[in-house]
């Protein structure tokens, strides 16, 4: 199964199937899970060792041509455009709740699903995903490390069988402690216990940025010579802490529209960071309502 653009719109209106609320504003409730994840990375070893579990879902964020050759067994194929808006001349903003539930619940995805996403560039898509999950208040998701180009490299099982779930219900509960709006950035410049960080290159942070951003590539977590989605911790704290981005502070990571932020937002979650945030609307936000610049171009 792709969910794609194409389809967003028709993916707004729930169907008969996910009957109950796809939107509430209540904590989630606990419930029994058969399959409950280890952590926010999950290697291609214990994956295969659960691949049968019953409310696991796999989500496969390449392309969709990719995903038609060869794809792990069962997955389902997101497209990452489906989840994105335009939102006061900005693209690339999250859909709201109820489209959001909806499209979960295309993809079997439901308040008891384990969930591992996948992609084949250092877990960048599928980083972006998990984040769209904890926002919507679905914690219980994994990146598979490495990705699929570990997963192929193992000679690990595939298909080029399209998935088609059963249509559930998805509910959608917003957890303002993941997202940084506009208003709260700016709310928020001068608090000396926020660090905002540029995920962004080296080059396009000199050609502008938030005021008192510090820039850490997104790159800069991603190993050399490797398919692993994260360096290792230790190396990763160091040159974190080196840079002033520490656990006792909260963090907001941006890019240019928040993909790459994700990463970085994923990396900081897995290093045991308490309080992250992702900006959203990143640097096309920012520069278009305040600086003035068409974000189009």
């Amino acid at each position: 199964m792709t969910i794609s653009n194409s389809v967003l719109h028709s993916a707004t209106q729930p169907t008969p199937a996910q009957s109950g609320p796809a939107y509430a504003g209540a904590a989630r409730p606990a419930g029994p899970r058969i399959c409950m994840l280890p952590g926010l990375l999950v290697s291609p070893a214990w994956l295969a060792e659960h691949l049968d579990a019953v409310d696991l879902r796999l989500v496969d964020m390449r392309s969709a041509d990719e995903y038609a050759e060869s794809h792990l067994p069962n997955a389902v194929h997101l497209d990452m455009n489906a989840l994105a808006q335009e939102e006061a001349g900005v693209p690339g903003m999250l859909i709201g709740p109820a489209a959001y539930a909806a499209i979960m619940g295309q993809l079997g995805i439901d308040d008891g699903a384990a969930v591992i996403l996948y992609d084949s560039n250092w877990g960048m898509a599928a980083a972006r995903a998990l984040w769209t999950l904890h926002r919507y208040g679905h914690t219980n998701i994994a990146v598979l490390d490495g990705g699929w180009d570990r997963w192929q490299e193992e000679e690990r099982p595939a298909s080029s069988t399209p998935h088609v779930p059963q249509t559930t219900t998805f509910v959608a509960r917003p957890d303002e402690t993941r997202l940084a709006t506009l208003a709260w950035v700016q709310a928020h410049l001068d608090d000396p216990g926020v660090v905002l960080v540029d995920t962004r290159t080296p080059g396009e942070y000199a050609q502008g940025h938030l005021p008192g951003a510090i820039n850490w590539d997104w790159m800069n977590g991603v190993p050399v010579g490797s398919w692993n989605t994260l360096r290792p911790p230790a190396e990763l704290y160091g040159d974190l802490t080196a840079h002033g981005i520490t656990p006792d502070k909260e963090i907001v990571t941006y890019c240019r529209s928040g993909a790459r932020a994700a990463h970085t937002y994923l990396l900081l979650r897995h290093l045991g960071y308490p309080r992250v945030r992702n900006y959203d609307g990143s640097w096309l936000e920012w520069s278009a309502r305040v600086l003035g610049i068409d974000a189009h171009g």
